[in-house]
């Protein structure tokens, strides 16, 4: 799998080197974030290769992986390695307030990302993504977040039914994010074990997810538009739940 991009390469280079099998740099490039990256590379004995434009342009052939050639740098690092469900709930077994995220069936890479960054900005737990119909984590997702996909524990279920069933009966409360509902964001309270289920892009929650709820929760919208991009709304509940938590006076 490549890391693309100087950023996400750093970040896997600070908290993973481990994955990293080789940098790859532009001959061209040579300011100081790349030397910093060098520096860091080699103090973790990892290999540097020095490649001209066509070789670049040879691997990062593709629209998602331009943003390579022009930042002079990618990685080859292993598959990501996904936990389990059960791991993420052990290890928060002693954490009093937690928040985990369940994405059914989301679709864009870069949705993708984008939710992984503003998840581990806000400070949530971890991650469930569904096997089936789902965006996995790939170069574009990584770079989409980042790099914060090193941060953050992301677990793949082939059954995204009998996970919410396994989280409830270890005591989390499975919150539904819906356009239709009279509950609204801001007047309600988050329990302190939570996982917000956030549907696909372009259908929302299924049915049978939604019958699986605890309960219905909606972002109020005062514009013409009537929906917010996924990720924008796992923004939006992440940020409401860090404030009721950590600055609410009640």
């Amino acid at each position: 799998m490549l890391v693309i991009g100087r950023n996400p390469v750093t970040e896997s280079l600070r908290s993973s080197p481990e994955t990293i099998l080789k940098i790859v740099l532009l001959d061209t490039v040579t300011d100081n974030k790349i030397k910093e990256i060098e520096r860091l590379a080699k103090s973790k004995n990892i290999d540097i290769a020095v490649m001209p434009k066509s070789h670049f342009e040879k691997i990062l052939d593709k629209n998602d992986k331009s943003d390579g050639i022009s930042q002079g740098i990618y990685a080859e690092v292993k598959d990501f390695e996904y936990s389990r469900t059960t791991e993420i709930l052990k290890s928060l077994n002693s954490k009093e307030k937690t928040t985990l995220l369940i994405l059914d069936e989301i679709q864009d890479p870069h949705n993708f990302g984008a939710i992984i960054r503003t998840a581990v900005s806000a400070g949530a737990d971890g991650i469930i993504i569904s096997d089936k119909n789902s965006v996995k984590v790939n170069h574009t997702v990584i770079k989409s977040s980042s790099g914060a996909t090193n941060y953050i524990k992301i677990s793949k279920e082939p059954n995204i039914y009998k996970t919410i069933e396994v989280l409830q009966s270890s005591g989390y409360k499975i919150i539904g994010t819906v356009l239709k509902t009279d509950e609204e964001i801001y007047n309600f309270r988050f329990p302190d074990k939570c996982a917000l289920v956030f549907g696909s892009e372009g259908e929302g929650l299924r049915k049978n997810i939604i019958n699986l709820c605890d309960n219905l929760v909606k972002i109020p919208i005062a514009g013409k538009i009537d929906s917010l991009n996924v990720s924008v709304s796992a923004g939006v509940f992440l940020y409401e739940i860090l404030r009721q938590r950590n600055f609410s006076k009640e």
